[in-house]
């Protein structure tokens, strides 16, 4: 069944049906822009958001909100805006939104500690967006920054005169911007449901009239809800349910993610067994890659051995993954003062990527192999940002991480640059620390030359594998559960294509 909509004298035939989706959690943050363009917050926010760039898996960088841009001088750019775009309230998205946007996150407190917030002190490094005119920003950034075109795909735009009204409290649960679904109705919080109906004047318009965003924390629940069919869409499957999807007439899609999969050591903490490079390595060493990617992820990705991924800007082909080699690692152990092992805690988030939870599981099991008895320890999403944002204090200052923790290299939205200060301790107090890092690193993000901001990268990347701050398992591929009802779907870095999808 179709129905005819209107919005401003445009018709447009879009199916009387709901769109069921289902996810781990809803944003924590609820329909705030400020608060991620990952997941979880990417499946809560990009059905009701635009922001001004995507950027591809491969790298590429292209207009959304944004018609073009150019480069003024190193610190300089000018941006043009699409025309005729309009928020869910029928106000025209202008130059005073994106200004509006980047003003509240530069100069208002009430935005310190969110994601976006850490985005620009960290990576984008914008000090100030002036209107030049409705559909002209110049944009001066603090530093030298030729990513920063990419790393605009990191930020929403909501209306902001409206948010500045309401308040950021109520406008988190009544939130306006420029995406293909609005009006969203918050049901039972993070544990619960979305209710949104297609905002017919979008710029991605939509072809299904409802959709409805739920949380199952259980990814086996998300794949029986498939079979039964109660959900069309489900993020995050395991693989090995495609036998069973399929046998019933669904599938599983998979898609490239420009992630590194992994744990951190909290290495600066004097008292911690990780602050020695040879219990690092040796880590690296008792875990078997291969055995992940064929077995658990069936054979979708391969081993992961550097923050760049293998289809991403300073990816550096000379730098393998640790093999595994247990008895090296029993002896790196035993080198480091601890023949016998130790016990340690990892903080994880089990339901946020494919297989996460065997393949916590599996690694703590091989780390008990030569003799690092993990205590697997699960946190809410809530929890992890707290901490990574220093709000909860470590037994030695700055986060407030176990002595592993989740941390995955996300590449995106700037290829590969949002993973980069995630190796520095001088962008995330509290975490790894290695001066020679710290300097590739500055120079890198300084670096206009593309060939040399390339070296700078590789070089970086081998000097942080020798480090070994972080337990790299794999390279991420998103599994999807797709109905066999659905049609059109794709997936381009979390960024699910809901307004093109119909439904049989």
């Amino acid at each position: 069944m179709s129905v005819m909509l209107s919005s401003g004298g445009v018709q447009a035939q879009l199916q009387d049906e709901t769109l069921r989706f289902a996810t781990a959690t809803i944003a924590p943050a609820f329909g705030r822009p400020e608060q991620g363009t990952a997941s979880p917050s990417v499946y809560t926010l990009w059905p009701m958001y635009d922001s001004l760039t995507r950027v591809s898996p491969q790298g590429d960088v292209s207009g959304l909100l944004a018609s073009g841009w150019k480069n003024l001088d190193p610190t300089t750019w000018e941006l043009t805006l699409k025309r005729g775009v309009k928020f869910h309230n029928g106000k025209e998205f202008t130059a005073k939104q994106v200004a509006g946007q980047f003003g509240y996150l530069t100069t208002n407190d009430e935005a310190a500690g969110t994601v976006a917030y850490s985005t620009n002190q960290r990576q984008a490094f914008v000090a100030s967006v002036e209107r030049i005119d409705d559909y002209t920003v110049r944009i001066v950034t603090t530093q030298p920054n030729p990513e920063l075109p990419r790393q605009l795909a990191g930020f929403w735009i909501p209306d902001t005169e409206t948010r500045d009204e309401m308040g950021t409290d109520v406008f988190a649960k009544a939130p306006i911007g420029t995406g293909p679904y609005m009006s969203p109705k918050f049901v039972g919080g993070v544990d619960g449901f979305i209710d949104l109906v297609a905002f017919e004047g979008a710029m991605r318009k939509p072809k299904i009239a409802r959709l409805r965003i739920q949380a199952l924390s259980e990814a086996a629940t998300r794949v029986t809800s498939i079979l039964s069919d109660e959900i069309d869409i489900s993020q995050g499957v395991p693989f090995d349910s495609k036998v069973q999807l399929e046998s019933a007439g669904h599938r599983i899609d998979v898609a490239s993610r420009p992630s590194a999969m992994g744990w951190r050591f909290m290495s600066v903490r004097k008292s911690s067994p990780f602050s020695d490079v040879r219990v690092r390595q040796a880590a690296n060493y008792a875990i078997d890659r291969q055995a992940i990617a064929s077995d658990l992820l069936g054979g979708t990705t391969v081993p992961a051995g550097q923050c760049a991924t293998r289809f991403t800007f300073g990816y550096n082909p000379d730098v393998k993954p640790y093999p595994y080699d247990p008895v090296k690692a029993k002896q790196l152990l035993a080198d480091a003062g601890f023949p016998n092992g130790f016990e340690v805690e990892a903080m994880v988030l089990p339901g946020a990527f494919p297989a996460d939870a065997e393949i916590y599981q599996f690694a703590a099991q091989q780390l008990g192999a030569i003799g690092i008895k993990v205590d697997l320890v699960n946190i809410q999403f809530a929890e992890w940002l707290d901490m990574w944002f220093a709000k909860k204090k470590g037994p030695d200052g700055g986060m407030g991480f176990s002595d592993i923790f989740q941390n995955s290299c996300h590449n995106f939205n700037a290829i590969p640059f949002d993973s980069y200060p995630n190796l520095s301790c001088k962008k995330n107090p509290g975490s790894h620390c290695d001066k020679a890092e710290e300097a590739k690193l500055d120079a890198a993000m300084g670096e206009f030359d593309v060939d040399k901001r390339r070296k700078l990268i590789q070089e970086l990347m081998v000097l942080n594998h020798d480090n070994a701050p972080n337990l790299f398992f794999v390279e991420l591929t998103d599994l999807t559960g797709l109905n066999k009802r659905v049609k059109g779907f794709y997936n381009v870095i979390q960024r699910f294509n809901f307004h093109e999808i119909t439904l049989n």
